[in-house]
């Protein structure tokens, strides 16, 4: 289990205040339709403009910072396909968790052309032409809603950041596996330019196939009201515990 002065470290670097949430907000909603192999269709709902997709949020120097309950750590892939993608994880529950975070790390980004990639190396055959163009198509839309040029080469600076601050899991069989990852999301248009950061959380069916680069998990289309739907919490809440996150530990 990490001490509290690790979790505190790691939460003074996660917990911050939301800026410029009405556009991130936005852009999460078509992403995470666009993206979330669950959805089928737009959510009957979404958060409006104002609200803050986050269930509760602590902002260091406010309220009192809550320990994580549960923790996890996450197996190191078994190679860098290309030198990029982290693939060949463990036949374990923890290495399809890795696999759903790899997965979100590289599909979410700026440039349509490694979203598409991306796609291709960690989703079913069966799924990809769909994938691939819901991937470049919320990439193209992320940078026009950051006033980046729609086409053409990404502009010095800009970034879309993912990191995982917690998972969790419901274990179908050995080789399928329903993992949640809630997720940090870091935006910059460019040098100069506001960090806009949220949290996003969706959950994605991991299918364990024995041919693929030798054994490894796949992403696999599956509805959405089949899988679990943890709300969004920040690192350091009661709401985290709440919603059953997992920390994840430093270390394979």
């Amino acid at each position: 289990m990490p001490s509290a002065s690790d979790l505190d470290r790691l939460a003074q670097q996660r917990l911050r205040a939301l800026i410029g949430a009405g556009v991130i907000i936005v852009i999460l909603v078509l992403v995470v339709v666009a993206l979330w192999p669950g959805s089928d269709t737009p959510p009957q709902s979404a958060p409006s403009p104002t609200q803050s997709p986050t269930a509760s949020s602590l902002s260091p120097g406010q309220g009192e910072y809550v320990v994580a309950e549960r923790s996890t750590r996450l197996p190191d892939p078994g190679r860098y396909l290309n030198r990029t993608y982290r693939v060949q994880f463990p036949h374990t529950v923890e290495g399809a968790a890795a696999a759903a975070v790899a997965m979100y790390q590289q599909v979410w980004t700026l440039d349509p052309g490694a979203a598409g990639k991306a796609v291709d190396v960690y989703f079913t055959a069966a799924d990809r032409p769909a994938r691939r163009a819901d991937a470049a198509a919320s990439s193209t839309w992320m940078r026009q809603q950051m006033g980046l040029p729609a086409t053409g080469e990404v502009p010095a600076g800009a970034n879309v950041s993912i990191q995982a601050t917690g998972v969790q899991w419901k274990i179908v069989d050995a080789d399928n596996v329903y993992v949640s990852v809630l997720m940090r999301l870091d935006m910059m248009a460019g040098p100069g330019a506001t960090l806009q950061t949220t949290s996003a959380a969706t959950t994605v069916h991991m299918r364990w196939d024995p041919t693929l680069r030798g054994g490894d998990w796949a992403v696999i289309q599956t509805p959405a009201n089949q899988m679990p739907k943890p709300a969004t919490a920040e690192v350091g809440t009661v709401a985290y515990n709440e919603q059953g996150w997992m920390a994840i530990r430093p270390g394979g």
